[in-house]
């Protein structure tokens, strides 16, 4: 689980670091695909590599706070696989929205493999610069 606090995801630096340092980690063996937080002015731009999965198998929704995304990579059981490093199954990650954004507007894509969430932030009228008459 993540938060999409200034624009970058709360990490457990400890299971990185020990990651790093343990030889018997196998990258290609994550589950979770790879994806990108990106924070502008005006939104927040969430970037998922899902080359192989349809849109149609994709599920994204906003419960209480957080955003979902759930999809199935499928494998093809009709192959004989010598070697198979492309996982296939169940992804599902979530992510706490700040209370910043407009969850009724996010917006989604995808195009080249590539999942594209867009959360507009909603604009916070008191911190807007405004210009008061003397009356």
């Amino acid at each position: 689980m993540y938060r999409l606090r200034l624009g970058t995801p709360t990490l457990n630096f400890l299971s990185i670091f020990d990651e790093f340092f343990d030889d018997t980690v196998d990258i290609t063996s994550r589950k979770c695909p790879a994806h990108d937080v990106i924070e502008n002015d005006n939104e927040f731009i969430v970037e998922m590599e899902l080359a192989g999965v349809k849109k149609e198998d994709i599920s994204i929704d906003t419960e209480n706070g957080m955003l979902s995304i759930e999809t199935e990579r499928k494998k093809d059981d009709n192959k004989k696989y010598k070697r198979n490093e492309i996982y296939s199954g169940k992804y599902k990650r979530s992510f706490i929205l700040p209370d910043n954004v407009n969850s009724e507007k996010i917006d989604a894509s995808m195009a080249d493999g590539i999942l594209t969430i867009t959360i507009p932030k909603t604009i916070d009228e008191t911190k807007k610069k405004k210009q008061i008459v003397i009356k």
